[in-house]
This record gives C-alpha cells, sequence and structure tokens, in this order.
C-alpha cells in the first residue's frame, strides 16, 4: 500500500518542492487510475494532484474513487488539462505561490521539482521547462517509487499469488496438451496454447511467452518459433500472467526422451545452485551476496562461463523491477519484497536450463510463490 510519507520524505531529502511522475505503473499504484496522465506529489500540501485530458477524465474519476480517492493522510485531486505541459506547470507555480513560496524544507522562493527522468523524453523536458519559464530547478530521479513500490501489502500479493495460480494452471494445460499430441507440437503451437489458458481465466501475458526446444534452449531470451519439438530434448518454457495489473514470473526446463548424463549434471547443479541461494534469504542480507552464492556453486561444478547473466529481480506492476539481484547490488533485503531466483546455463548449440522462482520474504526467510516442483525435470512428475 502507498505511504505518501514516505515519498515526502525523499522529496524532502532532495531539498525538492514536489514530484512529476510519469511511469503510468508508477501512478496506478499511487491512484489506482491505469491511463495516461501526469502525477504531481507537493511535499508541503501532502496533496496528489493527478493530471488528465478530456480523453480520461470519466475514466479517471471511476478508477480513483473505486479505489478510494484518498490514503489515511493525503486527497487525490483529479485536475483536467488541455495543453499538457503548459497547463501542469501552471497549476504546479500557483500552488507554490499560494503557499506562501516556501516548502519548510530549506528551499525558500525556490520552486525545486524532482522529475521521472527515465520516463521523460528530451522534448517533454524541454516543453516543461518552457513553460515554467525556466523558473524551476528540475531534478532527475528514477528509484524513489520503485524502491516504496519494492515492498508488497497483503493485497498486492494476494494479487501476485492469483497471476501465479493462472500462469501455471494455462501452463500446465499447455503440456496436457502436448503430449496429447504426441510431441508433434511446435514451440509457437505452445505458446499460442498458453496464451489461450490465459485469455480464458480473463488475464494476459505478462511478458512475450518463452518456449524453446532442443539447441534454441540455449537462447536465455530466444523467441517461440515453427521448430518441431526436440523428441529427445530439452524443453524451456518462461511464462508469466497478470491479474490486477500485477505480474507472475517463472521458468521451467524439462526433458523429453532419455536425457544424457551432461543434461543431468547441469540441472543438478542449477537446481542446486538455485535452492543454495533461496535458503539464504532473509531480511538484511545483501543482493550480491545472493548473486554469488548461486554464482560460486555454478562455478564450482564447472559451469560458472555459462552463467550469462543476473540471479534474479523484482516482479509487481512491472515484470522486471527492483530489487535487482546481481553482482554489484549492495542493497539489503527488506521483509515485504517479492523477486524472483533464476540461474542458469546455457550451452550454446546443445540446450540450455534456467529454473525460476518466485519468493516473498518474510521475517525469518523466503517463501516460495511459484507452486510448481522443479526438482524432476520429466514431465510426468511435473503433472502429478
Amino acid at each position: 500500500m502507498f505511504n505518501i510519507q514516505d515519498l515526502i520524505l525523499s522529496i524532502n531529502h532532495k531539498k525538492a518542492t514536489g514530484f512529476l511522475i510519469k511511469n503510468i505503473h508508477n501512478i496506478f499504484y499511487m491512484t489506482h487510475y491505469s491511463g495516461e496522465g501526469y502525477v504531481y506529489v507537493s511535499a508541503a500540501d501532502r496533496e496528489i494532484n493527478l493530471y488528465v485530458d478530456d480523453r480520461y477524465a470519466q475514466r479517471a474519476k471511476r478508477e480513483v474513487y473505486k479505489g478510494g480517492g484518498k490514503g489515511k493522510d493525503f486527497n487525490i485531486n483529479i485536475i483536467g488539462v488541455k495543453e499538457a505541459c503548459k497547463d501542469i506547470a501552471a497549476d504546479i507555480t500557483e500552488k507554490f505561490i499560494n503557499s506562501g513560496s516556501n516548502n519548510n524544507n530549506g528551499n525558500k522562493h525556490k520552486l525545486a521539482v524532482l522529475f521521472e527522468s527515465a520516463y521523460f523524453s528530451y522534448e517533454e523536458f524541454l516543453s516543461f521547462k518552457k513553460a515554467f519559464k525556466h523558473s524551476v530547478r528540475f531534478i532527475p530521479s528514477h528509484n524513489i517509487l520503485l524502491k516504496i513500490r519494492s515492498l508488497k501489502d497483503k493485497n498486492e500479493l494476494y494479487s501476485i499469488k492469483k497471476a501465479v495460480s493462472i500462469a501455471e494452471d494455462s501452463f500446465l494445460n499447455s503440456l496436457r496438451m502436448v503430449l496429447d499430441s504426441e510431441l508433434k507440437l511446435n514451440e509457437q503451437d505452445i505458446a499460442s496454447e498458453y496464451k489461450r489458458g490465459l485469455l480464458n481465466n480473463n488475464s494476459k501475458e505478462s511478458f512475450e511467452t518463452i518456449v524453446l526446444s532442443g539447441e534454441n534452449a540455449s537462447m536465455p531470451h530466444g523467441v517461440p518459433s515453427g521448430k518441431p519439438m526436440d523428441k529427445n530434448g530439452a524443453l524451456l518454457y518462461d511464462f508469466g500472467a497478470e491479474w490486477n495489473r500485477y505480474k507472475s514470473d517463472e521458468t521451467v526446463t524439462l526433458h523429453f526422451g532419455r536425457p544424457d548424463k551432461k543434461f543431468s549434471d547441469v540441472y543438478d547443479t542449477v537446481y542446486s545452485a538455485q535452492q543454495l541461494a533461496i535458503s539464504k534469504i532473509k531480511p538484511g542480507v545483501k543482493f550480491k551476496d545472493l548473486d554469488k552464492t548461486a554464482r560460486d556453486y555454478i562455478e564450482k561444478r564447472g559451469y560458472g562461463k555459462y552463467f550469462t547473466h543476473s540471479l534474479g529481480h523484482g516482479v509487481g506492476l512491472d515484470i522486471h523491477e527492483y530489487p535487482y539481484v546481481y553482482n554489484k547490488n549492495a542493497d539489503t533485503v527488506k521483509e515485504g519484497m517479492v523477486f524472483t531466483v533464476e540461474p542458469g546455463v546455457y550451452l550454446e548449440g546443445e540446450f540450455g536450463i534456467r529454473i525460476e522462482d518466485m519468493c516473498y520474504v518474510e521475517r525469518d526467510g523466503a517463501q516460495i510463490i511459484t507452486n510448481i516442483n522443479k526438482k524432476s525435470f520429466y514431465i510426468k512428475d511435473i503433472l502429478q
């Protein structure tokens, strides 16, 4: 649940007057409005101003007020605009002047606005600068809200778990269809069947589904093709769903036929590395240490150079969001976070194995919120 106080503390820490927000997921997180627009949060007024044009006015009113229209200690004001940059700049400037030109954080008579630099185009930035008549100091900011969003409340966790359930149901149904076809489907057929299952559950993909067979599975982010399934090879299946805009992400690697010793050894390496890393998750642990735990184990087993990506990433309103579990992130795990643990080994021209689960951080460790048991790579075991 959004806590405006956390955001105001960050605004004040940056010695700013307010925060201008454009990212649609951040706007939804704060207001429950799912369309296009801008939000301005004033540190002095403890108000959220949602700016929309006529195309979205009714939708904004319906969604904001359905979501409550206010928090415990703030109100959401819906303000119509015709010329976005000009009208928003005029409204923010007027409110700043009416507040006495003092935001109580050391910036007397100086309008200083944080803005989401990652989501504003350069032309948009220049248009706002001109609309403010160059009387504003713009302060680029990117991850303030992303860090606040990383702590999930019970409603957010419910939506994520619901997305997981829908995704896994569609995944398992698509595997049953694979068996019914006597393994005659190609990668695109399987992905299409998965998508149909999501639609039947009033959901959609949280990202483009990855289904890769045989040597294609050595591409971490390959695209499903018309290649027939390898009836004696690997199938890497990376899938997710969406519920109430919250997303899921999970990867299962299977083998059809009789795997050789090398495949079995790599699979055991990846699975053991994943389980070892998950066992280390608890509040206070550094993300880079989680990555190192899995990476060191895979290196010890002789496959270190084939683990070519980070260990994991946060999942929520975005499919990839803070926190990022990689070797340079010295931030620490916090209770309430949701992120993936997904080591992989990719042998070009042979096969690839990735095993991915989503974890919710509790006081004493991690709760795995994906449900498919990945200890075995046999389809019969997964379908039990």
